[in-house]
């Protein structure tokens, strides 16, 4: 492992509710708009929260044909939409890499395709087995982000999902990180994408009372560090980042937005879903 090797951030790309492209996204956060809002496309007059960050009006098409929508999940949609966008932000053309197994992908997704998962489910139980589709694992597994992503852009080097919950996408760019200073690549797309806004997913956290019930106001739901704070809110969409060794950025005039200096993990061992009360986990990673 090589820590003297420099690893930099060259492109962003980002799809969610505040904006399907990161020049939408970030004129929407600087104004302090809310992505939040009440959840229409689908039913929730019987579940106790009625409001989450869904994606509205997000068409996959610039980036997938027809078919390819077909079978893969939404979650696929989001990640290869980032991802291609991070790419054309860092000044990278898909498919013309020189050395396409020296760059490579690890997107995470904490749920993967729960809609998917959601839909087969529903027709075992109402019209049998021959009825599941037979694109049922693919578009539901984790690291079909990260595949479809390969097979847009050619890149034949590292390329798997990271998988653990809210931390999935921060381990995903450390875990880039790693492989870069390890000599494995020279460029990583590192990110994460989730879409698991739907009656499951809501109901699955309603159950486990860990969502704000917020109502009346879901604009303002979401306050991780307010004294009044009641749950956290849902929400969708996919952030993926360009990261290059300094060297390969420099050498084809990239424009550097930042500069990757560590990465730290640990765990507390204490509670599935509490941190620990002394913060002991997070504390050893840094």
């Amino acid at each position: 492992m090589d820590r003297a090797r420099r690893i930099v951030v060259t492109g962003l790309g980002v799809v969610c509710p505040l904006g399907h492209r990161l020049d939408e996204y970030w004129e929407a956060a600087v104004a302090g708009r809310s992505g939040v809002r009440p959840i229409e496309h689908f039913d929730v007059s019987d579940l106790p929260v009625r409001f989450a960050g869904h994606l509205h009006g997000f068409d996959p098409g610039p980036w997938l044909g027809v078919k390819q929508q077909r079978t893969t999940d939404r979650f696929v949609h989001f990640a290869v939409a980032a991802g291609s966008m991070a790419l054309e932000d860092a000044g990278i053309e898909a498919g013309q890499e020189t050395r396409p197994e020296r760059c490579g992908a690890v997107i995470a997704s904490g749920i993967g395709g729960i809609d998917e998962m959601y839909e087969q489910t529903r027709r075992l139980l109402e019209r049998g087995p021959r009825r599941v589709s037979p694109f049922f694992v693919p578009k539901m597994m984790v690291n079909a982000a990260a595949g479809v992503l390969a097979q847009r852009t050619g890149f034949r080097g590292p390329n798997f999902a990271t998988t653990s919950a809210c931390a999935a996408s921060s381990h995903a760019i450390g875990t880039a990180l790693l492989l870069l200073r390890a000599g494995m690549a020279d460029c990583m797309l590192a990110g994460g994408s989730e879409a698991a806004v739907n009656r499951l997913g809501l109901a699955a956290f309603c159950a486990a009372r860990a969502l704000s019930t917020r109502n009346d106001e879901p604009e303002r739901a979401s306050r991780p560090f307010d004294r009044d704070r009641d749950g956290f809110v849902m929400g969708e969409g996919a952030g993926i980042v360009v990261l290059e060794t300094a060297e390969r950025a420099l050498a084809r005039g990239a424009r550097i937005y930042a500069e990757v200096l560590g990465f730290g993990a640990s765990d507390d061992a204490h509670h599935m879903t509490a941190p620990h009360p002394e913060a002991v986990g997070a504390t050893q990673a840094m």
